[in-house]
């Protein structure tokens, strides 16, 4: 046994010899691997949550706030009609001088006819020019440093407000209005704004919805007819809006609400008329669309309602009409071949995926034993669950169910396949043919697919079923007009059963065809579009008319107006009473609206019979001569506002940039970290540090001293 005074001691310096030295050298670099491979790229503190604007020029940069974006909107709501103002308030965060670019949606149906700037107490009110015009009016102020904002109509439901020259720390606020009609639709009455931007996909390029908006500011490398490129830029920070709306319904009402947003209700005191409430949504997050819907005490069997309004020498007409259900008695349906069409591509991943599942699942159920059906999913491909119409048994149902059941949201929004396999399957003799389309309808090929539509439908009907908290609204409307059926708007997952009630209802009877429409003292109005060639029972049917000056003379009370059809092969015809309400400001530009929808809708669907004999050219013009007769922003005109006094000083720098819109609630932009990040293998890294750990530590073990041996 030797003596303790002569044990060397395991953790002398002199007993570590070179080996020795050079593992613990290695033990300390595995150590220090993880945080140098993982750190810098995952686990530093993300800006991004705190709920601000954020930009990065590349995926190295360090985020800096962007130019943000308050937004406010009022409402004024008088029977059938509404007044919306939507105020945007632009401030710069930087210490530079900023130009921004922000990209909003409005209802397809807005006629847009007002834009304000606000730079501290000065008030400069926009005038509407040709598009290339405005742009050039815009551009030249800003060059001169001078403040200016130009309002643009990218899709028709789709608009961009550009603000020049914002000052370092400044704030320059831009205020729009519009006017839209709010029709008694299955039962009720429906307010929609659209406060979120589903990013729109495009087949032949991949989707960045962060990419720089360069090409936004080419006009002619974006005219949005032919354009495959998108200017959504969505980002996850969750923006706010204040929401009031002041409701005159003119009827006492038996429900009011918003299935999309908590909101408060002020009854207004007890001299308030009926029907009449203040709405408030304090903080209504701009993640998905605001809808309000209210529903009269009572309803008469048949709603006429006829709003006129002098504009120019010429009386204008708003014809606001649902005829009674009519059509066949329940259970006696005729038997249809039905085929169903679901979106699973990547934009409905999450929530508009289970309610689109569900919806579906609700459908199959509603079918009868007389009648056939299929179900053809697609993304980045197309396939049918069946060769073709099958029978309804349970084993057909039970296979179904169980098809959609195993759905999942992935890869890209490629309609057309889907669409051609659909129209290209075999009818069967003796059945009516029906579409039902489920989707976000988040694609850029909008033109392509209509015209699709429009050449192949044949004698079949399609009806469009728009799911999610911000789907493509004026998409999904054009799609039902163009193939005949009716559109239905599913936000919330609690209304799926009631609102694919309400379609099925509508695919379940017969359309009211051949319509026409008599006036009183048979006056001949011009109709801003033709009358729908198909009505279903509860679809309102809105006629906006210009009189002409010596037919305006419209009676107040008394005469009625006739409309006539055919439903299930029987005549049907219903007078309806007409009470006028002039002094309805805003009748003549709904008019110039829907004229310029119905000539754009000439220009995008290319077969001889819509065009006539007019040229891509002369329609042009004509859009152009309405939108500019009557104030309105198009595809042709913008309204620019400029305020003459030099606020950059000559020489000063400035940039371009573009405040994202909040990506819609449960999709896959909401969920990302942030606008252009780039996806980093942090699982992978996880794994591979806590390897590097484990091998550190045996590396750090205490050797067994010499002594120890044997």
């Amino acid at each position: 046994m030797r003596h303790p005074a002569t044990t060397p001691d395991p953790t002398s310096r002199s007993d570590l010899d070179w080996r020795e030295i050079a593992k613990r050298i290695a033990a300390l670099f595995v150590l220090l691997l993880p945080g140098i491979a993982w750190f810098p790229a995952d686990a530093a503190a993300d800006p991004y949550r705190d709920g601000g604007l954020w930009l990065k020029a590349t995926a190295d940069d360090e985020p800096v706030a962007a130019l943000s974006v308050g937004t406010e909107i009022r409402a004024r709501v008088t029977g059938h009609t509404g007044r919306i103002e939507v105020t945007q308030r632009f401030t710069n965060p930087r210490d530079e001088w900023v130009e921004g670019l922000y990209v909003f949606p409005l209802p397809s149906d807005a006629a847009v006819d007002s834009l304000e700037m606000e730079v501290g107490d000065r008030v400069i009110r926009g005038e509407i020019q040709p598009r290339e015009q405005a742009r050039e009016t815009y551009e030249k102020a800003r060059d001169a440093g001078q403040r200016a904002s130009l309002v643009e109509q990218e899709r028709p439901n789709l608009f961009t407000t550009s603000v020049a020259n914002i000052p370092p720390g400044g704030e320059i606020t831009v205020r729009i209005a519009y006017l839209t009609v709010i029709p008694w639709r299955d039962a009720r009455y429906s307010l929609k704004l659209p406060l979120a931007v589903t990013p729109r996909f495009s087949p032949d390029m991949p989707l960045d919805a962060a990419a720089p908006l360069a090409a936004l500011h080419s006009r002619a490398a974006n005219e949005w007819l032919g354009a495959t490129t998108t200017p959504e830029r969505v980002g996850p920070a969750v923006q706010d809006a204040r929401i009031e709306i002041e409701l005159n319904a003119g009827l006492p009402l038996a429900q009011l609400e918003s299935r999309s947003h908590a909101i408060a209700v002020d009854a207004g005191g007890a001299g308030a008329g009926a029907g009449r409430r203040q709405v408030l949504a304090a903080a209504a997050p701009m993640d998905r669309d605001f809808e309000l819907s209210w529903t009269p005490v009572l309803a008469p069997d048949t709603q006429a309602a006829l709003y006129t309004e002098t504009f120019g020498g010429e009386t204008y007409a708003l014809l606001l009409l649902v005829p009674p259900a009519w059509g066949l008695s329940p259970g006696q349906s005729p038997p249809r071949d039905v085929i169903f069409i679901i979106d699973t591509s990547g934009s409905m991943g999450g929530p508009p995926m289970e309610q689109a599942k569900r919806a579906l699942a609700l459908g199959i159920t509603r079918l009868g034993p007389q009648d056939r059906f299929n179900v053809i999913e697609f993304n980045s491909e197309a396939r049918a669950l069946f060769r073709g119409p099958m029978p309804l048994d349970a084993n057909t149902r039970r296979t179904a169910q169980r098809f959609v059941a195993g759905l999942e949201a992935n890869g890209g929004t490629h309609m057309r396949p889907a669409l051609e396999l659909a129209l290209a399957m075999p009818a069967t003799s003796g059945l009516l043919r029906q579409v039902v389309f489920v989707t976000d309808g988040s694609v850029s090929n909008e033109t392509e697919l209509l015209a699709l539509i429009e050449r192949d439908l044949g004698e079949a009907r399609l009806f469009s079923v728009g799911i999610g908290p911000a789907p493509n609204d004026w998409f999904m409307r054009e799609l039902a007009t163009a193939g005949r059926g009716s559109y239905t708007f599913i936000s919330d997952p609690a209304a799926v059963a009631a609102r694919m009630g309400e379609l099925f209802q509508k695919l379940e009877q017969p359309a009211l065809v051949d319509l026409e429409l008599h006036w009183p003292g048979g006056q001949a109005p011009e109709l801003a579009t033709p009358l729908p060639r198909d009505l279903y029972s509860g679809d309102p049917l809105a006629v906006v008319a210009r009189l002409g000056p010596v037919l305006g003379t419209v009676p107040r009370t008394g005469p009625s107006v006739t409309l006539l059809g055919y439903a299930g092969g029987s005549a049907w015809s219903r007078q309806a009473p007409l009470q006028a309400l002039a002094g309805e400001a805003g009748i003549a530009r709904l008019w110039a609206r829907e004229r310029i929808a119905e000539l754009g809708r000439h220009k995008r669907l290319t077969s001889g019979a819509m065009t006539g004999r007019l040229s891509r050219e002369q329609l042009d013009a004509e859009i152009e001569a309405v939108a500019m007769q009557y104030g309105l922003v198009s595809e042709r005109t913008s309204l620019v506002a400029v305020d003459v006094t030099p606020a950059r000083p000559e020489g000063a720098p400035g940039r371009l940039e573009q405040a994202p819109t909040a990506a819609p609630a449960g999709t896959a932009w909401s969920r990302s970290a942030a606008f252009a990040r780039t996806a980093t293998p942090a699982a992978m890294l996880a794994w591979f540090g806590t390897v590097l750990l484990a091998l550190a530590g045996l590396l750090l073990a205490p050797r067994r001293p010499r002594w120890l041996h044997p």
